[in-house]
């Protein structure tokens, strides 16, 4: 076993911050003189402007964009986890009434993180009717929501393969469905009992992560060749109506998957209690 690390004396804590200020003031007074061309005097009383305006607001900004990455990556990392376990959905309903009711936020969100680390139930069916209607209205939301990004991300991938897929109505039906099919398939994998669903599931935040900073890139300076499938469609009454009559019949495909499943898991535990 290593020894720990020797603690500064105390008499060091002043010296190290003030080498770090040091450090500080003198990459700024060099990036004044050198970059931006103020003479030695002048780039010395401008160091603090150029901390307060330069650093300060660029590491907010760069802070920002980091925690927009974060959450977006921590929400599908979550989505992910749920559509891979099984146990999903009756873990939700622990959680949301033994941490959440009890005002204990800090341990529901840490749980949240780590998922896929909560200990299985006995049962894979929400004990509630208040649950079991909370799971179908995420299952529902999140499948409208999962369509239209990976149904932006396929069209965004043919795009960029030279492949030319022109909107139609058939498209508006094909492209969609194959769009639900990457989580719906993982949903799947989890019936099953497949050990890799997870696994398959942990790429999707990496896609979608991809796919908001394409359009995030193209929209910020404002490509003209890039071309965006939901906008297309929307921009076309006829071709709206079509996308969203379509969409709403998919996206309860999952739900309706989710709900025999239930039915048969119930059947099964009922039929094993009374033996």
């Amino acid at each position: 076993m290593n020894p720990p690390a020797p603690k500064p004396e105390p008499q060091n804590y002043n010296r190290l911050r003030l080498a770090i200020l040091l450090v500080l003031v003198a990459w700024t007074y060099l990036y004044n003189t050198l970059i931006k061309q103020f003479g030695p005097v002048e780039g010395f009383f401008q160091i603090l402007d150029t901390i307060s305006d330069d650093f300060v607001m660029g590491a907010l900004v760069t802070i920002g964009v980091g925690v927009a990455i974060v959450f977006v990556y921590s929400f599908t990392k979550l989505y992910t986890q749920i559509i891979a376990n099984i146990y999903s959905f009756r873990i939700l309903e622990n959680l949301l009434h033994s941490e959440l009711r009890e005002g204990r936020y800090a341990d529901f969100l840490g749980k949240l993180i780590r998922f896929e680390d909560q200990p299985h139930p006995d049962t894979t069916c929400p004990t509630r009717v208040s649950s079991l209607l909370f799971a179908f209205a995420f299952i529902y939301v999140m499948s409208w929501i999962y369509l239209m990004l990976f149904s932006e991300a396929l069209f965004f991938v043919s795009w960029s393969a030279g492949v030319d897929l022109p909107i139609h109505e058939e498209n508006l039906l094909l492209l969609p469905t194959l769009a639900l099919a990457i989580p719906f398939s993982a949903r799947v994998m989890a019936f099953l009992r497949y050990p890799y669903a997870q696994s398959y599931a942990d790429f999707m935040p990496g896609a979608v992560f991809v796919l908001l900073l394409v359009a995030a890139l193209g929209t910020l300076f404002e490509s003209e060749d890039q071309k965006f499938f939901l906008r297309d469609v929307f921009r076309n009454v006829e071709y709206a109506w079509i996308f969203l009559r379509n969409g709403l019949f998919l996206a309860f495909i999952p739900v309706f998957f989710e709900s025999c499943f239930w039915i048969f898991e119930l059947y099964r535990e009922e039929t094993r209690s009374g033996s």
